[in-house]
Order: C-alpha cells, then structure tokens, then sequence
C-alpha cells in the first residue's frame, strides 16, 4: 500500500516510518524541512501543510491510497492555549480535501485525549462525552468531527486515533518523564507536583504500531483511543524512574503547582483497540530502563 504520512519527521512520525517500511508499504513522507535522504520504499515531499497549494501539491506527487496525519502545533508549554490551533483545525481540512481530490481512500489522523471531558477520568470511545476543556482540544475534536462527515461523505475510510500519553526518547525534553530522567541523571533535586495524578503512558513504538495497524491491518473505523488502559500514578513513574540509578534521587512533590485544568485521572480504554487485534508490546518498566539507556547513549556522544 503507498501511505502519505504527515509530521513524518515529528516525535511519533520518527517511529512509525520504519514500521511502514518493514510491513513493505510505500512511503510517502510530508515534512516541512528540506535535507531528507531517500531510501528504498520511502520518499520525502516538503510542503507547509499550512499553505493550501503546496498541501495540494504534495498530495498530487504522493498518489497515496491511504493518509497517516499527525502533523499539528504541539509546541511544548503552548500547545494547549496557542491561536496555531485553528490554523491546524483548518489545515487538516484542506489536507483530506486534496487527499480525496487525487483518490485517497483511507484516512487515519492523531486525535487526542483532551477532546473528552475530563471529569469522567476514565474515557471511552462513544460513552465519555466529548467537552474539551483546553483550545487544543476544542481544535481537534472540531478536525475530528470535520474528518468525519467530509471521510463519509466522500466514500473514504476514517479512522481517529486518541493519544494518551505517549513517551520515549526523541519527546521534547521539557515533558515530564524527560524531565525527571534528566534531573536525576545530573544528580540534582527533582521538584515536580503532588505527583497523585493517574495518566495512561504508552511507549512511542506501540503507538506508532497502533497508528499503522489502523492504517493497514485491520478494516475498522471510527474512534479509537490510543493507550494502555493502565493508570500510572505520576509518583509511581517517579519511583521507577529512581530505581534506575544507584544513588536513590532527591524528590520534592508538591514544588510545582498543578495546572487549573489538570484532572487528577486521565486513562482510556484500549479495549476498542485491542479488538482490532493490536497489543502493546512495552511495559511502562521496560520502556523507562531504556529510555535511561538512550539518555546515557546521548549523553555519551557529546
């Protein structure tokens, strides 16, 4: 199958193209920087997914059967509040209009668990009502609900996926488990919040392999969350975390004040997804001991 994906070179896009590539797909690569080096299977197409003509462009030279999207503003610490927002509310409308135009018919694009109202705590596909509480959320369930009717409308497969909380090494280093590996990596005192949260993390490589297991190996459609299902108490993860260094870290919860929208539990149930046959092949565990590695790896290569 020849799939474009969008925000290819961006924190899950790295993940996934190696995915595509071995499961023998062809690759089409949007990125807005230029330098790319092909490779058997994979080509890149630059284009700013917010310029409609080069959106049209790129679209018309990948001849794609199938669209991964995931490109959006997610500038760390702006994201949640940023005026980017509705230009990527309309971008994506503009992208699954020249999607369709040059024959698309299959379109999978990266939704978010903001879209639900966060006063359930645990959120279920078409049971947990849709009230987004941030403009980021607001954005993208207006995309989500776009996506759907102009999908149906046109004859296209439409699949949202709803990320949780994705970690691994390659996520912006301000975000938490980056950030508690890091201070302790560098010896110093880790001042972060009550730590009583409950979040859903999932490795980047399970949901890169979720994102092309719904682009290609299962025909369902609709929402599906994209997650674990395993709430993790944000002080849990910090226990972990510390469990990897010989000398115990300093900890100081309740440093850090909790943001006025923060819920305290934040989980999806991946039971839809599951039952397309996907499975998560990380533990939380497994992936933090490695995520060090890579940190210790990088370190070691300055």
């Amino acid at each position: 199958m020849r799939i474009a994906v969008t925000g290819a070179d961006g924190f899950i896009g790295r993940y996934l193209l190696p995915i595509l590539l071995a499961q023998g797909h062809q690759v089409a690569a949007v990125s807005r920087r230029a330098g790319h080096l092909p490779q058997p299977g994979l080509s890149w197409l630059q284009a700013d997914l917010l310029d409609a003509g080069q959106v049209r462009q790129a679209m018309a030279e990948a001849e794609a059967e199938c669209l991964i999207h995931l490109a959006w503003f997610v500038e760390h610490g702006r994201f949640w509040t940023a005026a980017e927002n509705f230009a990527w509310c309309d971008a994506t409308a503009g992208l699954l209009a020249a999607f369709n135009e040059f024959g698309g018919k299959r379109a999978v694009l990266a939704g978010t668990c903001a879209e639900y109202d966060w006063n359930y705590g645990y959120c279920v596909e078409g049971k947990t009502p849709t009230v987004p509480a941030t403009l980021y959320g607001k954005c993208k369930d207006a995309a989500r609900q776009f996506a759907e009717h102009f999908c149906r409308d046109n004859g296209i497969e439409w699949v949202w996926g709803r990320l949780f909380t994705p970690y691994g090494p390659g996520e912006p280093a301000g975000r938490f488990v980056p950030s508690v590996l890091s201070a302790m990596g560098r010896g110093e005192v880790l001042k972060c919040s009550h730590g009583r949260q409950f979040r859903d993390f999932l490795h980047a490589s399970d949901v890169a392999a979720a994102f092309a297991h719904l682009a290609a190996n299962t025909p369902a459609t609709g929402v599906f969350n994209i997650a674990s299902g395993e709430p993790m108490r944000l002080a849990d993860i910090v226990a972990i975390c510390a469990g990897l260094f010989e000398a115990e870290p300093a900890v100081e919860f309740g440093a850090v004040p909790v943001a006025e929208y923060d819920p305290l539990m934040l989980v999806g149930c991946a039971d839809k997804l599951a039952a397309t046959g996907w499975a998560a092949r990380i533990s939380i565990r497994d992936g933090l001991a490695d995520y060090r590695i890579k940190i210790n790896e990088l370190k070691g290569s300055e």
